[in-house]
């Protein structure tokens, strides 16, 4: 992708909206990063990004740069019921 408007017309909202991501996924996730070792500060946006990012993967971009504006961009235009999915699922890896 060449710039930020043409990722972000390019992304599938259908593939963030609802979260894909599964519970299991998630704690995976965590454990491979040193920086999401401790999954008890883990909250909605987090994991919105990491959605987001996986959609940028399919669409060849890399650079978290780009990835984190898409990211802020999506999640500001985001309805609360959207980003309440995010929230509902960050309290759910939480618990566990």
């Amino acid at each position: 992708m060449n710039n930020l408007n043409d990722l972000l017309a390019n992304i599938n909202r259908t593939s963030i909206f609802p979260p894909s991501l599964l519970t299991e996924e998630v704690i995976l996730h965590f454990n491979s990063k040193k920086s999401f070792r401790n999954q008890k500060k883990c909250h909605g946006f987090m994991l919105f990004k990491i959605s987001v990012a996986k959609e940028c993967q399919r669409l060849e971009e890399n650079n978290k740069t780009i990835i984190a504006s898409v990211a802020s961009h999506l999640w500001g235009n985001s309805t609360s019921q959207e980003k309440s999915e995010y929230i509902d699922l960050a309290q759910r890896v939480k618990t566990l």
